[in-house]
């Protein structure tokens, strides 16, 4: 299936110009359409407002919200103007839980790009959480990091796999962004995972059938974990793209004791597609 609808949370935080930055980029490649969303709940501010204030200072913060409202509309159309015809730009904006509110439209996009997170204290209505959209979301996520400027997409690509359940997923779900790239790297991390992996099972001979020119390394683990020894790799080897699939352990573990998605997702440096 070809990437016709790309969709893009944006709340004009540094890590949200990126994932535009990117989006308008996909969006030129594979000759898509781009949807801007600005999603946004209530605000500290305003839930926590006494209520001994003035109407007249009630209006004044609310009219610094909207107006905020306003200028992240602004910057979006600045940075898709010059790059996008104006048919093939859009807006949506929702009142409502960011995170909530993105997972929902991500369902019926082909892709859907999220900035890394950032606290953005100042606009904590619009604060977007990426793991929380790419576990809600049940379609595939790109994360952008914080630092994305590239001029130019970088079409070498890192599939991170071991066989499981959600690596597949996201391999099978990136598959038409796969089949665009220059070159796929198939990484498994140490000799214990590789193990697990059938033994008669050529991954790069199947991705082959789709066009994609792909080699299968293993990685040694290193002493760091396998989500430094993944990133390294990446860092390293000049990709610009990382495919893997998210939390085959529950969330809720994750977040409580941390593990490898959320340490992938916290130190990325490079563009990150994710399926759960």
């Amino acid at each position: 299936m070809a990437i016709k609808n790309i969709l893009v949370a944006y709340n004009g935080g540094a890590a949200s110009d990126a994932a535009l930055h990117l989006g308008v980029q996909m969006a030129r490649k594979y000759d898509a359409h781009l949807t801007g969303i600005m999603a946004h709940g209530i605000s500290s501010t305003t839930r926590h407002m006494p209520a001994w204030l003035s109407a007249h200072i009630r209006q004044s913060i609310e009219e610094t919200f909207e107006g905020h409202g306003a200028d992240v509309r602004r910057r979006f159309h600045e940075q898709v103007t010059a790059n996008l015809t104006a048919d093939r730009t859009h807006w949506l904006e929702v009142e409502d839980d960011p995170d909530r509110s993105v997972a929902t439209f991500a369902r019926v996009f082909d892709i859907t790009l999220v900035g890394q997170y950032e606290n953005l204290s100042e606009q904590d209505a619009m604060l977007l959480h990426p793991d929380r959209i790419a576990y809600d979301a049940a379609r595939p996520v790109i994360i952008a990091p914080k630092s994305y400027k590239a001029e130019r997409l970088n079409e070498r690509a890192v599939i991170a796999w071991d066989g499981g359940k959600t690596a597949a997923r996201a391999m099978m779900d990136a598959m038409h962004v796969l089949e665009t790239k220059e070159f796929v790297s198939v990484v498994t991390i140490g000799e214990d995972c590789f193990n697990r992996i059938p033994k008669r099972l050529d991954i790069c001979a199947l991705l082959a059938r789709h066009g994609i020119r792909a080699e299968h390394q293993i990685l040694p683990l290193k002493r760091e974990g396998a989500a430094a020894t993944l990133l390294d790799y990446c860092d390293t080897s000049d990709f610009g793209l990382l495919v893997m699939g998210a939390y085959e352990r529950a969330k809720f573990a994750e977040d409580l004791t941390g593990g490898f998605t959320e340490r992938v997702l916290r130190n990325i440096t490079l563009p990150t597609f994710v399926s759960h």
